[in-house]
């Protein structure tokens, strides 16, 4: 009888799963995209139809359909069979667990700061001055959050959620005996995860001396504000369609722009860009446009991600308003089409950055061009693409002066450790295709008669898989990977078994016989010659004594076996 986990992974598509997250293409039998668990430029995360599993030959991240949304949504076991469950309408025989109320108090607290604000004169006309009619605060699900104690306890009452449920998203507080929300007195604006699930929120006051301005759900089970983007729910499509996201640093920047057609938005929570953020964009486009305050700080930021971008394979591009304006203001005061031309002026970090400095600095003076090539050659080492780290040298070369090979040598100084760092989770390639062939067709460990030999491999991790191999099969007469995969107790093993069973994917079955017994004949022969090692120095020991029997036993042993090790 099959259990729960068993019984959802055989009734879903891995691909359909990691398709919700991951832009995938098939490649000869598998679907391959780029990780959304590590930078790459790349594609090296590959799903398997067939098996129903992925594997990132990058990073060594592998699994099922729920170890992916383990890592992914960061969730433990059983909520991913139940986020599975629900997905494709698998009913469970079981009480939802702590995260699955999180959301559901989560919905139920938008759906009151929601019906708050359709009561409330002043938030209505404070969302009003600012452009915003019904069907935006409808469609953003928009709410608000008043200062009455004994509202919010008669609302969690009527919910039939425990409030210690409510408490833990840490929104809802008590002090003195008294429940109260962190968002009094503020426009509540829902945060939605890719799946529409709301993850937690964001205020902003309208008070006159409300402070501060902004605040967000504090770190939760379901909330991180490092990781979480306001409006990638509704802009993901037109994200992937026009391959181009814009980043803007604000709940309404966003909302403004929507309003005026710019579908493909979304907005961080306050803080600066984070990699966590970009990672999620990475997975439907490449191309990623930040519009920033042009001062020092909005500068610094942007400077911050250039190595980041370069990293993995982003095309970073910026564009500045005029001093004073975000892109709210902006838009009420010009227009959508002075907007739409300004964001056509995009131009790359990098290039708005030589400008900048070439303003605050010049050319005039040597102390003016020390200064210079001092604020960007920093900028220009840490591009990976040697092309594009080569026209930007080309470029710092004629505006100072300075010849090319000079920042050249300056920076092949710093060159010498990228080019010694080596992959700590390699193995042996071909016993990692055995671990592959045999997880494919298990019969073939006949071939290892002598088990013995298996102690002689040198990589510890394909050794334990090994052994673990023949004592699951003589057990249980079956390799069912699942199964098998639940039995490793370490990662670099599961690791192992998942890139052993990728390596093999495109292989025939006489190729995977094949690859087993050149190795299980590679092994014998290494078995025997440390036989006839050891049979030397028992032969050394024989003719100090004058055994004479002995060491003719032992010379005929040895014949034996040199004549095994070169057939």
């Amino acid at each position: 009888m099959m259990n729960i986990a068993d019984e959802v992974l055989s009734r879903i598509n891995i691909v359909e799963v990691v398709s919700q997250y991951v832009q995938l293409r098939k490649t000869g039998r598998n679907f391959v995209g780029l990780c959304p668990f590590h930078k790459e430029k790349t594609p090296s995360f590959t799903v398997s139809l067939e098996k129903q599993i992925f594997y990132c030959f990058g990073c060594n991240e592998g699994g099922n359909a729920i170890n992916f949304l383990m890592k992914y949504d960061g969730l433990t076991f059983q909520e991913a069979i139940e986020s599975l469950a629900r997905q494709y309408g698998i009913k469970i025989k079981k009480d939802f667990v702590k995260r699955n109320n999180a959301f559901d108090a989560l919905s139920r607290l938008a759906e009151y700061y929601h019906k708050n604000l359709m009561s409330s004169r002043i938030a209505l006309n404070y969302l009003k001055a600012r452009g915003i009619g019904n069907d935006i605060i409808e469609e953003f699900m928009i709410g608000y959050s008043e200062r009455s104690r004994e509202s919010l306890a008669n609302f969690i009452k009527k919910t039939n959620i425990q409030t210690d449920v409510f408490i833990n998203t840490g929104i809802v507080r008590t002090k003195e005996g008294e429940i109260y929300d962190i968002f009094r007195g503020r426009i509540v604006m829902p945060i939605f995860d890719v799946n529409k699930k709301i993850v937690g929120f964001g205020g902003r006051t309208i008070e006159k001396d409300g402070f501060p301005k902004y605040i967000n759900s504090p770190e939760s089970s379901v909330f991180s504000k490092g990781s979480s983007l306001f409006g990638i729910d509704k802009a993901r499509k037109s994200i992937a369609e026009k391959d181009e996201v814009f980043i803007v640093e604000g709940y309404f920047d966003h909302i403004s722009l929507y309003m005026n057609g710019f579908k493909n938005v979304v907005s961080t929570l306050g803080t600066s860009v984070t990699e966590g953020q970009l990672s999620k964009l990475r997975n439907y486009t490449e191309n990623i446009t930040l519009m920033l305050d042009g001062d020092e700080a909005g500068i610094k930021s942007a400077l911050r991600l250039i190595g980041v971008f370069s990293e993995m394979d982003i095309n970073g591009n910026m564009v500045v308003l005029p001093d004073g304006h975000d892109p709210d203001s902006f838009l009420r005061e010009k227009g959508k089409e002075v907007m739409n031309d300004t964001m056509r002026l995009k131009k790359s970090i990098l290039d708005y950055y030589f400008d900048y400095c070439m303003k605050k600095w010049g050319m005039k003076t040597l102390e003016n061009k020390k200064a210079f090539i001092k604020s960007v050659m920093p900028h220009i080492e840490v591009i990976k693409n040697t092309v594009s780290r080569r026209l930007y040298v080309k470029r710092l070369s004629e505006l100072t002066g300075v010849e090319e090979r000079y920042f050249f040598r300056s920076m092949s100084k710093g060159s010498v450790h990228e080019k010694k760092v080596l992959n700590q989770h390699s193995y042996n390639q071909i016993g990692k295709k055995v671990i592959g062939a045999l997880m494919s067709y298990p019969e073939l460990l006949s071939v290892f008669r002598d088990k013995e030999v298996i102690n002689y491999i040198k990589d510890v991790n394909i050794r334990d898989v090994l052994q673990k191999m023949f004592s699951h099969y003589t057990e249980k007469g079956n390799l069912e990977l699942n199964d098998f995969m639940q039995s490793l107790d370490k990662d670099e093993l599961k690791s192992l078994v998942l890139n052993g069973v990728f390596d093999v994917a495109e292989c025939t079955e006489d190729e995977i016989n094949i690859i087993v017994k050149d190795y299980s004949r590679h092994l014998s022969k290494t078995f025997k010659k440390e036989e006839a090692r050891k049979i030397t120095e028992r032969l050394s020991a024989a003719e100090k004594i004058g055994d004479v029997n002995t060491i003719n036993k032992l010379l005929e042993k040895k014949r034996q076996i040199l004549s095994f090790t070169k057939n």
